[in-house]
């Protein structure tokens, strides 16, 4: 590949992203960029369920963000602190505008750490900030999964 995966003005691009994404062994990872089906299909729904999560149609809406969190659901956030399932789905709806702009995300992919266990890794724009996401989903019935782990840390510019 030309100067590196390196698209014009000299960023990665994304398919130089998707091409550097390794598996360790006996965890299967998949990247969002790849159909989603040609591997791991635990992996694949825990996508689907992440890319749901940010939408402003869900974040605006509690009762439909909370079937997504587990009730041992925790999260640090930017400053540090932890919260905690109790509240949080109230909270973000409370400050989350159903037609503002979506959260964009970027570079997701996801490892099968156990069975019914995945790590998704993603890069969010949130604001004109930018910040590295990992969250922990848990299968809890067919074709339903739940965070019980997030953790968005502020980065700089690309």
């Amino acid at each position: 590949m030309r100067n590196g995966g390196r698209g014009r003005g000299g960023r990665i691009s994304l398919a130089a992203e998707r091409d550097v994404v390794v598996p360790l062994r006996g965890m299967t990872t998949i990247s969002a960029g790849g159909s989603g089906t040609d591997g791991n299909p635990q992996v694949a729904g825990a996508l689907a369920a992440e890319r749901t999560t940010p939408s402003p149609a869900c974040r605006a809406d509690a009762d439909r963000l909370r079937r997504f969190l587990a009730p041992d659901f925790h999260e640090f956030g930017a400053s540090g602190a932890e919260v905690r399932y109790e509240g949080t789905a109230e909270r973000v709806a409370a400050y989350t505008d159903p037609d503002g702009e979506p959260i964009r995300t970027e570079h997701m992919r996801g490892t099968r750490l156990a069975d019914g266990l995945v790590m998704v890794k993603y890069t969010a724009y949130i604001g004109g900030r930018r910040s590295h996401h990992t969250s922990l989903w848990r299968r809890v019935g067919p074709g339903h999964r739940q965070m019980f782990h997030h953790q968005g840390t502020p980065t700089g510019p690309p």
